[in-house]
């Protein structure tokens, strides 16, 4: 039976994502990269970006142990006026990670590659949010 990969996985973009000079240029330094946001009365400052839902299909064979996995990723920004920052957010983490060679502990990262993006403000009429998804693909090791 293969081993979960979705927290290693997660952490090894986790890992990519702070250590960017790209998005800490965006988000800071120590980069914000979230898996839960701070509670409000600890506020996160804006921009920041969030890990999103992820999925988990096996799709191994009866000699090798490969799961697909998508990782939705989030870009908030509400210090800045339009969407400016988010799309530059977006590009500065699918430069960080299309076709990216990550360390996955315990397993072989074979894929990770740019699915989907979107950007939009949210109800509030303040908060500018972007969204993208990627498609992995990991083999255990």
């Amino acid at each position: 039976m293969p081993s979960d990969a979705s927290w290693p996985l997660q952490q090894a973009v986790y890992t990519a994502l702070t250590g960017a000079a790209a998005i800490q240029a965006l988000v800071g330094n120590p980069a914000r990269v979230y898996d839960e946001v701070p509670p409000e009365d600890q506020a996160a400052t804006f921009p920041y970006i969030t890990i999103g839902d992820d999925t988990v299909v096996e799709m191994g064979t009866k000699t090798e142990d490969i799961s697909e996995h998508t990782l939705t990723l989030h870009a908030w920004d509400r210090t800045h006026r339009g969407r400016k920052v988010v799309k530059q957010i977006l590009d500065a983490i699918k430069a960080t990670l299309h076709h990216a060679s990550l360390s996955v502990t315990g397993h072989t990262l074979v894929l990770i590659h740019f699915e989907f993006g979107e950007t939009l403000q949210d109800a509030d009429g303040l908060t500018w949010h972007g969204i993208h998804r990627y498609r992995c693909i990991v083999q255990d090791t």
